[in-house]
Parts: C-alpha cells; structure tokens; sequence
C-alpha cells in the first residue's frame, strides 16, 4: 500500500510512518497536496494547515482514498472539509487512535472506512 501525507508536524508523521510501516506499506511526504505521486491508495492531509485550492489539487492528484484529520477545536476546518466534499474531518487523536488499522486490508482488499470522528 503506498500512502502520501501532507503533514508538517514531524512527531505526528513519525507515527504515522510507524503505523505504515506495521501495516507492510510505504510512506510518502509531501509539503503541498499538488506534489502528491498519482499512485497512491491513500492520503493523509493535515486539513487545519490546508491552503487555497487544496480539495481540487487533492481530487486531481489521487484517486485513493483522502483522510482529512486536524484539531478537534478547528470548527472552520471541519466545516471546510465538510464543503470540499473530500469527506469528513477527523481529531487527530481519532486518527491515532485507529492506527494501524486503516493501513491494513482485510481479504477482499478493502480497507476499513474512516467514518465520523
């Protein structure tokens, strides 16, 4: 499984590569969600940190599957992802808290949904 991250916080990537890595997959991080590769099957985007025409460069960028995470407070952000209609928001530490697991596939090959925070 190739996985990108827009994260600038390098603690919360680290533990994000761990859990990449514990799930057999490889990480790549990028500063800006237009330098994404195009390959991926996931991508992880720090939505409080996101700049103008984010949602479009990540819709144009990759066809997997977009997590939008960030501060549990940031009500404009998870409004914003609510609008881009890349999905929902989720707190960070509802992310960390579900890693590894949305890196592994089950047997079909599905991964597990993101959901509500």
């Amino acid at each position: 499984m190739m996985v990108g991250a827009v994260i600038e916080d390098l603690m919360f990537f680290s533990r994000i590569e761990a859990a990449v890595a514990a799930a057999g997959g490889r990480l790549v991080r990028v500063s800006e969600p237009a330098s994404l590769p195009e390959d991926l099957d996931v991508v992880l985007v720090d939505w409080s940190s996101r700049g103008d025409g984010w949602a479009d460069a990540l819709r144009s960028r990759t066809a997997g599957r977009v997590i939008l995470f960030g501060q549990h407070t940031d009500l404009g952000a998870h409004a914003a992802a609510r609008e881009s209609g890349l999905g929902p928001m989720l707190a960070r530490s509802a992310l960390l808290g579900r890693l590894p697991r949305l890196f592994v596939s089950d047997e079909d090959g599905e991964t597990p949904p993101v959901g509500r925070a």
